[in-house]
């Protein structure tokens, strides 16, 4: 099994032509969708595990995480301390149980040395900021050090985290909560970026909200910024509205770690909502409450 989250592209990346430089563009590729393609069959027998050009210059272990670094990295560095406090966030407001399985984070002293190793274990891997894989044995981080660090380290961490204990979440959702869980603490999972795309589309009636559309997809190459951005939306929408939304986000990622077949969150949505209309209409309101005036 080998899943592959890969982060932000580099801005002179095609796919982020004409976004803003905050752009959330995130291929995702799960283990049924990379398995019979060239990249899977590639990062499968590459052995990066043993790699001699993984960082292994200090280690640091803070809970569940594993860190592995180019460079001396201090336990009690703060960049340490918020990403160990970010497991028990993670699992109080999603409901999860916190799990003992290692997440290794990999940090590269520049991206030379990054780009290095990704092209030569993850041949035909896009360029991206940082990536979280997941395999049969392993959860692993990848990342350069740069000014963007935090947020990427947020970021895949909360995949590390949430695949520690619900291995079958969907890609939408899986990055819906990455995307809130990337911001510092205090934003509260308030993605000003998001925001500002969603309801900029909104006024030019370019875009609709559609979660079942969201739920269909399969593929990283499908997922566009609006569907980056919707699935924060839901997100954001299901933690911070109404406790009874957020038991019923919080009862499915439950139900998932039993059954990965368990009905769709649209399904339980438009029961307890009376109808995806009201549904939507409801998400399009809390979008309104944020977005700037």
């Amino acid at each position: 099994m080998l899943s592959l989250r890969h982060r932000r592209p580099l801005p002179h990346l095609a796919i982020c032509a004409g976004l803003a430089a905050g752009c959330a563009q995130i291929a995702v590729l799960t283990p049924s969708r990379i398995a019979d393609t060239p990249l899977g069959r590639a990062a499968a027998t590459t052995g990066w595990a043993d790699s001699t050009e993984l960082p292994r210059r200090s280690e640091v272990v803070a809970g569940q995480l594993v860190i592995h670094a180019d460079f001396p990295l201090a336990g009690q560095h703060r960049l340490v301390r918020d990403l160990e406090a970010l497991r028990a966030d993670v699992s109080q407001r999603l409901g999860l149980p916190i799990s003992d399985e290692p997440v290794h984070l990999y940090l590269f002293e520049n991206q030379e040395r990054y780009d290095a190793f990704a092209g030569r274990h993850f041949p035909g891997f896009p360029v991206r900021r940082a990536f979280f894989i997941e395999t049969d044995t392993r959860l692993a981080v990848f990342a350069p050090w740069q000014d963007r660090i935090a947020e990427d380290l947020r970021h895949e961490t909360t995949h590390g985290y949430v695949h520690a204990v619900v291995p079958g979440v969907p890609l939408w959702l899986d990055e819906g909560i990455a995307e809130y869980f990337e911001l510092p603490r205090g934003e509260q999972g308030r993605h000003a970026d998001h925001i500002a795309h969603l309801a900029g589309r909104l006024l030019e009636g370019t875009w609709r909200i559609d979660l079942d559309r969201l739920e269909s997809l399969q593929s990283s190459g499908e997922l566009s910024q609006d569907h980056y951005a919707e699935s924060w939306c839901w997100v954001h929408w299901l933690l911070h509205s109404t406790p009874e939304r957020k038991k019923i986000l919080q009862d499915y990622l439950a139900d998932l770690r039993r059954d990965a077949k368990t009905a769709p969150l649209s399904a339980r949505l438009t029961h307890l909502e009376g109808g995806a209309v009201n549904c939507n209409a409801a998400l399009r309101t809390h979008l309104e409450s944020m977005a700037p005036r």
